[in-house]
């Protein structure tokens, strides 16, 4: 199957497709929905330094988490949870972080 092929394929079938080893079928999964990953953690960071670390640790969680997804969902669905999660772990760091900084200088 050629690359142009992928473009056509459904959610399901790219999601099967994946889970049998066919790293190009993940590859159109990341294509398609990048844009997607970058507007909701850039949505609730605003441009950081983090944004494409954090955008890259989705589709590396998603990729070892694809066989628990389940379709009772969209995959849009499924893969924006993720972003939204981790997005929020790192929220929580810099509150830490900023909280623990504080009381240092006092």
């Amino acid at each position: 199957m050629i690359k142009e092929s992928y473009k056509s394929l459904v959610e399901d079938e790219l999601v099967k497709s994946s889970l049998e080893g066919d790293k190009n079928a993940f590859g159109e999964i990341v294509t398609r929905y990048q844009g997607m990953v970058a507007r909701t953690i850039k949505g609730m960071l605003g441009d950081s330094v983090f944004s494409e670390d954090i955008g890259q640790e989705v589709f590396i969680k998603l990729y070892y988490s694809l066989s628990e997804f389940r379709g009772e969902a969209k995959l849009s669905t499924y893969i924006q949870k993720i972003a939204v999660n981790l997005t929020l772990n790192e929220i929580k760091k810099r509150k830490r972080f900023l909280s623990i900084s504080r009381k240092r200088k006092l």
